[in-house]
């Protein structure tokens, strides 16, 4: 009965312990990257309700809150490293584009660097500290890329 005491009360004081260690690198990524998903799941608005609803009842919502709270902002605060977080893998570097809300704007992380995605009608924009990096746009499967001096550079998608 004691043992199981102990091993109770010490799996709490971690649990609280950990509650304040908010991640520096996109905390609560799995949250968000569902909540995000969730948003785009569906063209109609009340689709995405429904899901969210559905989300809630089955209970997505509140194992990746808990997961995030509890274990990956956790390791993260201690390690650096967000294991939610996307990984390039071509480079091996951590990624992250979490939307800022507004439905234009997303802020990107690449190894570190912080960069703002702006959608506009010709495409998204990529700048640093205000200044322009580029901009891209798609037509199909084409992706291009203009620098500010005028590099193009082209991909398919």
């Amino acid at each position: 009965m004691k043992k199981a005491s102990f091993l109770t009360l010490a799996a709490l004081t971690l649990a609280v312990s950990t509650v304040g260690c908010v991640g520096k690198n996109n905390g609560f990524a799995l949250f968000n990257k569902i909540y995000d998903w969730n948003l785009t799941a569906s063209d109609n608005e009340w689709g995405n309700e429904l899901i969210f609803v559905g989300l809630c009842i089955i209970p997505v919502y509140p194992i990746c809150l808990f997961a995030d709270t509890i274990v990956f902002n956790s390791i993260d605060f201690w390690t650096g490293d967000n294991p939610i977080v996307g990984v390039d893998s071509n480079t091996g570097k951590n990624y992250a584009i979490v939307p800022n809300g507004d439905g234009r704007t997303a802020t990107f992380t690449y190894d570190g660097q912080v960069c703002q995605l702006t959608r506009t009608d010709a495409g998204v924009t990529l700048s640093k500290d205000g200044v322009l990096l580029g901009t891209y746009t798609q037509q199909g499967d084409l992706v291009t890329f203009t620098a500010p001096d005028g590099t193009i550079r082209t991909t398919l998608r």
